[in-house]
């Protein structure tokens, strides 16, 4: 395994540890902030392989089946999310801060609205303004600050994993 997927998995422990011990107790106003949505993003944009997918998948199905949502809701929009995030970053995120940064928050924003929109759906004791301003729209904002610290901080430590590639100039090729 390489150093980097070893870094994947051990974030990705760390972040269901996070998400069960600690995300309960920094809830404000019941809303609880959603540390496996925001490790997802950061890595599918740090990290743009294959096995970010399947890590994403994974850290969605384990918060399903830890009981706090629909089976299988999370895991399909924590996939989608990373796979959209690979792809915007690979457009726009180049060699920027901002933009990686606005793609956390929008894909944040989206993630929470459909969640609340699952959640909507399935449960017949919520009201749309309830799943949506009480419950999708606090918890992007917490996600998005979440994310705000996350990135800067996730992209200084996998920066030294990444291959730097070296310019190739003219005297090179004689």
């Amino acid at each position: 395994m390489s150093r980097e997927m070893k870094l994947i998995v051990i974030g990705g422990i760390v972040t269901v540890l996070l998400q069960v011990v600690i995300a309960p107790n920094i809830a404000i106003f019941q809303v609880v902030p959603n540390f496996m949505l925001v490790y997802s993003l950061v890595i599918a944009m740090l990290l743009p392989r294959d096995s970010v997918l399947v890590l994403a998948f994974a850290l969605g199905l384990t918060s399903d089946l830890l009981g706090y949502g629909p089976v299988g809701g999370l895991a399909f929009l924590l996939t989608l999310a990373a796979f959209a995030a690979q792809r915007l970053h690979a457009v726009f995120g180049h060699d920027t801060v901002g933009a990686p940064l606005a793609i956390l928050i929008a894909l944040s924003l989206v993630v929470d609205i459909l969640y609340a929109a699952f959640l909507l759906a399935l449960s017949a004791s919520l009201s749309p303004l309830d799943a949506f301003v009480y419950r999708a729209l606090p918890c992007a904002l917490y996600d998005a600050v979440l994310g705000l610290i996350l990135y800067p901080l996730a992209s200084r430590f996998i920066q030294g994993v990444q291959p730097t590639m070296k310019p190739v100039g003219p005297s090179q090729f004689r």
